[in-house]
């Protein structure tokens, strides 16, 4: 992903002395349900953000059915001094893809979405290909779609239309040729999750952020969680940046997300996607055989596993789930440990590609739960 090099020039060394004299010297109230901030997470999170240069970063983390910690640091508005806190709402990027799973899933438990059916069968806008693809492969990012052309990146990931529904959105790829055979070959596609609904509008006739609110949002009690609609008033709505050609933070391009609402277009925050986690591992959204098969890699149809989930990244150690998110002018991690009962969740305004997220989120697990499951790569 190229660097965005437009508007807001200033020097990072500056800004980054202003974001430590924030940490320093301004008490950020944790999130209420939250105990006193220890040094350690406050070592942990300056030295992640001196690491990949972010203008903020809220961190929240739950053990069990309690809140260990819960904290922001840094600026969400670099211009005008303003100061993160956990109420801050980030574009959480595709992180929407997890939410859009488990709507998926909760329709199929309950026999409103054959998982297996052709996902014509419920996104009449898309056209028939060569052969029928399913919404199961479209959650394990095998379904043959493409996902974006960054020789076109004004046009798909920095587009700036607004699109009336999906149906409307895949108008952008629907016509183009299968990347690959479906089921045969893993191949991570945002397009793929935009089909994907389509077909969730279809099967039930609502709209996507509708069907989301009420099977995910509500039972979860995901109170800051909403699409990202640019025109509407967020409180405490993140200011987003790049990064300019000189190393500065830019300020982040305007984009609509209308085009990707079900794979990159939600805004939340940390503490509301710590409460999604525990939401799942309570069992509060999926019965445990729908967690099981949601959590379960996916295979090709050679049967070589692909280390991702229904909407979830497994990884090879099968010790957590996981998926990260990066948007324009936003970037984020959602982290669960199963054994340990151990959810994380953090976010910042700052677009981010191929920075050691997991490596924090596995420290974050072993602050917490004292110990982790997993060990950082």
């Amino acid at each position: 992903m190229p660097s965005t090099a437009a508007g807001l020039r200033l020097s990072i060394a500056g800004l980054r002395k202003l974001a430590v004299a924030l940490l320093v010297t301004l008490p950020l109230t944790p999130a209420a349900a939250a105990p006193a901030p220890s040094e350690a997470y406050r070592e942990l999170a300056s030295a992640a953000m001196a690491e990949s240069r972010l203008p903020s970063l809220s961190v929240a983390v739950a053990v069990g059915g309690s809140v260990a910690h819960a904290e922001a640091y840094g600026l969400v508005d670099v211009e005008n001094a303003v100061p993160a806190t956990p109420e801050t709402v980030y574009r959480i990027g595709s992180i929407s893809k997890t939410l859009t799973a488990v709507a998926t899933l909760r329709l199929a438990a309950r026999g409103e979405l054959d998982l297996d059916a052709p996902v014509t069968d419920y996104c009449a806008a898309f056209p028939a290909k060569e052969h029928p693809i399913t919404a199961r492969q479209l959650l394990g990012h095998l379904g043959g779609i493409r996902h974006y052309d960054y020789s076109r990146l004004r046009e798909e990931f920095l587009s700036t239309t607004r699109y009336a529904s999906l149906a409307e959105a895949i108008g952008v790829f629907a016509n183009d040729p299968l990347v690959a055979e479906p089921g045969t070959t893993y191949r991570y596609s945002s397009f793929g999750y935009v089909l994907l609904g389509c077909a969730i509008e279809g099967a039930v006739g609502d709209p996507y952020g509708e069907v989301v609110r009420r099977e995910v949002l509500e039972p979860a009690q995901m109170s800051r969680t909403v699409l990202d609609v640019p025109e509407q008033l967020v409180p405490h709505r993140a200011h987003g940046y790049g990064t300019a050609d000189d190393g500065s933070w830019s300020n982040a391009y305007f984009v609509d997300l209308s085009d990707k609402y079900s794979a990159g277009g939600w805004l939340s925050t940390p503490g509301d996607l710590v409460r999604f986690g525990r939401a799942l591992l309570e069992g509060k959204l999926l019965a445990p055989e729908w967690l099981a098969r949601m959590w379960e890699t996916q295979q090709t149809a050679s049967g070589e596993p692909t280390g991702y989930g229904l909407g979830w990244d497994l990884g090879e150690e099968a010790c957590a789930v996981y998926h990260g998110g990066s948007s324009v002018g936003g970037s984020a991690y959602l982290y669960l440990e199963p054994a340990t009962q151990t959810v994380v969740a953090f976010a910042t305004n700052l677009e981010l590609w191929g920075d050691p997220r997991h490596e924090l989120a596995v420290r974050l697990t072993e602050l917490a739960a004292g110990e982790s499951a997993c060990d950082a790569p």
